[in-house]
C-alpha cells in the first residue's frame, strides 16, 4: 500500500475512484423528460402557451410574467421517436441488463401523446418495426440485442432468463391484461418478493419480435373509450412489466453470480377535467378514479420530496395501488425516468401548468438503486471470495483517502 505514495499511482487512483463515479448507480435522482406534442388540427391557428427555450428549459405563459421550468430534458414538437428512446429509454436498459431494477412512465393530462410516446401510433397493427413506434416497442428490440451481446461475449458462462407480465389498474382493481378470464387481484408484500401481485400471470419471452405479440395481444384488452378530448382516451393505468434473470458462473470455483431485475414501462391514464371531457356516467365514474389516483401519486412526490430535504414524513404508498406498486420506483431501488407530456395549446393552460409542477417536483427525488444480486457456490469457495472482497474494499478505501488528502 505505502508503494501507492508516488505520482504516477495517485493518478491511477485518481482514474479508479472517477470510473466508480461514473458506474451505474451512483446518480440516482428520478430523471424528467418533458415532451411537447403538436397542437391539433383543430387548433390550428389559435394561440399557444408553451415555448421551449432550449434543451433543458421551456417557458409557459403566465401573468403577470412566464414561468421558467428546467428538467433534464425538453423535446420540442419536432422531436422523433428515436430521440426520444435514445434519451429515456437506453440507459436504463442497460442498468437493468447489469442488475439494476428501473421504471419509465409518462404522464400528462387526457390528450396530451402519452400512449404514442409509450407505444407508438394506435392505427397501426405493426408497431413493432413502424417508424413511428413508441418506447415500449423499442425497448424489446434494445433489449435483446443487449442479451445477445452478453451471451456472445460470455459464452456459456452467462446465461438469461427473461419474463413479462400486463396488468391495469381500472377503478382501483387489478387485472391481468394476458388473462382475459381472471377476476380482480391483490397486492401483497412480503421480504424476500417486496410489493407483488398474487396470480399474476407471467410469460418466458426468447426475442424482441415475440415480446411484441404479447403486447399486443394484451394491449386490446385494456380499457379505452372516446371523450370530447382523446378519440381513445385511456380509462386504466398500464404496467408492462419484464424481469430480466442473468447467471453467470465463475470461471473458477463453481461459484454463480444471480442478478434479477424488473423494468416496468408505465402508461398512465390521463388527468382529466369533466368539464373539459364532457364525461357522463361510467365515464365520470372512471375519470373520477383516474384523478383520484394522480392525486395520490402527486401527495407521494410531494412527501418524497420534504423526505429528499431532511423532514420526517410518512408517505401515503398504500392511498392508491399505483403508488403502491410502484413504491420502488418512488423513492426506493429503482432508476426511475418520468416523461411528462404536455399540450402546447391554450385552452389546456391549467393542466399544462399543474403538468410542469409535478414534474418539477418528481425532479428532485433521490431513489436509492442497488445491483440485485445473490450468489450460490460452496461455502468454502463463498469464504474466500468474501475475503477477496474484503481486500479490494480495503484497497479501495486507501485510493480514496489519497486521492482526497
Amino acid at each position: 500500500i505505502s508503494e501507492i505514495q508516488t505520482s504516477g499511482h495517485r493518478r491511477f487512483c485518481c482514474k479508479a475512484a472517477m470510473s466508480l463515479l461514473e458506474q451505474p448507480g451512483n446518480d440516482d435522482a428520478i430523471k424528467v423528460f418533458l415532451r411537447v406534442r403538436p397542437p391539433d388540427d383543430k387548433d390550428a391557428g389559435r394561440s399557444l402557451c408553451l415555448d421551449v427555450t432550449g434543451p433543458t428549459t421551456l417557458s409557459i405563459a403566465c401573468k403577470p410574467e412566464a414561468k421558467t421550468f428546467t428538467f433534464d430534458h425538453v423535446a420540442g414538437m419536432e422531436t422523433t421517436q428515436e430521440e426520444v428512446f435514445a434519451c429515456v429509454g437506453k440507459g436504463i436498459i442497460e442498468s437493468c441488463v447489469a442488475g439494476y431494477n428501473g421504471t419509465i412512465f409518462a404522464y400528462g393530462q387526457t390528450g396530451s401523446g402519452k400512449t404514442f410516446t409509450m407505444l407508438g401510433p394506435s392505427d397501426d397493427k405493426n408497431n413493432f418495426t413502424h417508424h413511428l413506434r413508441g418506447i415500449i416497442p423499442r425497448t424489446f428490440d434494445y433489449l435483446f440485442s443487449l442479451v445477445t451481446r452478453e451471451q456472445q461475449k460470455n459464452g456459456d458462462l452467462v446465461t438469461f432468463l427473461l419474463k413479462c407480465s400486463f396488468l391495469e389498474i381500472y377503478n382501483e382493481q387489478l387485472y391481468d391484461l394476458l388473462d382475459n378470464a381472471s377476476s380482480s387481484l391483490h397486492l401483497r408484500e412480503s421480504m424476500k418478493r417486496g410489493v407483488f401481485v398474487d396470480d399474476l400471470t407471467e410469460k418466458n419471452i426468447s426475442n424482441g419480435k415475440e415480446a411484441y405479440e404479447v403486447l399486443s395481444r394484451s394491449w386490446v384488452n385494456r380499457r379505452v373509450a372516446e371523450t370530447s378530448m382523446n378519440r381513445e382516451s385511456s380509462r386504466s393505468h398500464a404496467v408492462f412489466t419484464i424481469t430480466v434473470e442473468s447467471k453467470r458462473k465463475e470461471s473458477k470455483g463453481g461459484v454463480v453470480n444471480i442478478r434479477t431485475s424488473q423494468l416496468n414501462l408505465v402508461d398512465l391514464a390521463g388527468s382529466e377535467r369533466q368539464r373539459d371531457t364532457q364525461s357522463v356516467g361510467i365515464r365520470l365514474k372512471e375519470a373520477g378514479s383516474i384523478n383520484k389516483s394522480l392525486s395520490a401519486l402527486g401527495n407521494v412526490i410531494m412527501a418524497l420530496v420534504e423526505v429528499s430535504h431532511g423532514k420526517q414524513r410518512y408517505v401515503h404508498y398504500r392511498d392508491s395501488k399505483l403508488t403502491f406498486l410502484l413504491r420502488d420506483s418512488l423513492g426506493g431501488n429503482a432508476k426511475t425516468f418520468v416523461i411528462a407530456n404536455v399540450h402546447p395549446g391554450a385552452k389546456c393552460f391549467g393542466e399544462t401548468l399543474s403538468t410542469l409542477n409535478f414534474a418539477r417536483r418528481a425532479k428532485q427525488i433521490k431513489n436509492k438503486a442497488v445491483v440485485n444480486e445473490d450468489t450460490m457456490g460452496n461455502i468454502v469457495q463463498l469464504q474466500l471470495e468474501v475475503r477477496k472482497l474484503r481486500e479490494e474494499l480495503a484497497q479501495l478505501k486507501c485510493l480514496t483517502f489519497l486521492l482526497f488528502k
